[in-house]
């Protein structure tokens, strides 16, 4: 599964950026090419679930951080499909919205977490840490 949700390229700059790591030295930690690091933190692809998970343990960073939204997350990362700055359409590729795909699915249960109590976070990080551990035992 992929995972792209409005905000997580900022996130994923945000927890590089503490770390004080390039993103040459991500992509080489993680597998990939550093365009694709570059990327990720331009909301221009979506990140698979398996390379999230290195992701949270190179940054040190649990799931939930990296999909929960705190204001300013959704800077500018990328120029809006509306041209209208600071707005991401949900049209635009960064909200990784596509009709009929499961992205709207993913897209509803972002919502959902986003506005959740704070009281629930401890239950909704086992929930996703569940999921995603699930996912990946049925791709062995």
């Amino acid at each position: 599964m992929r995972i792209s949700i409005p905000g997580l390229g900022s996130r994923l700059r945000r927890a590089r950026n503490e770390t004080g790591l390039s993103q040459e030295k991500v992509a080489e930690k993680i597998g990939v090419s550093w365009m694709t690091v570059h990327r990720w933190e331009r909301s221009q692809r979506a990140v698979p679930d398996h390379l999230l998970d290195k992701v949270c343990e190179l940054y040190n960073k649990p799931i939930r951080w990296f999909l929960t939204l705190e204001e300013g997350d959704l800077e500018q990362e990328s120029k809006p499909a509306s041209g209208a700055p600071g707005r991401v359409s949900e049209a635009s590729p960064a909200y990784g919205r596509t009709a009929g795909n499961s992205t709207d699915a993913a897209g509803r249960v972002y919502r959902k977490i986003a506005d959740a109590p704070a009281s629930y976070a401890p239950l909704i990080e086992k929930v996703v840490e569940d999921i995603l551990e699930g996912l990946n035992t049925t791709r062995r």
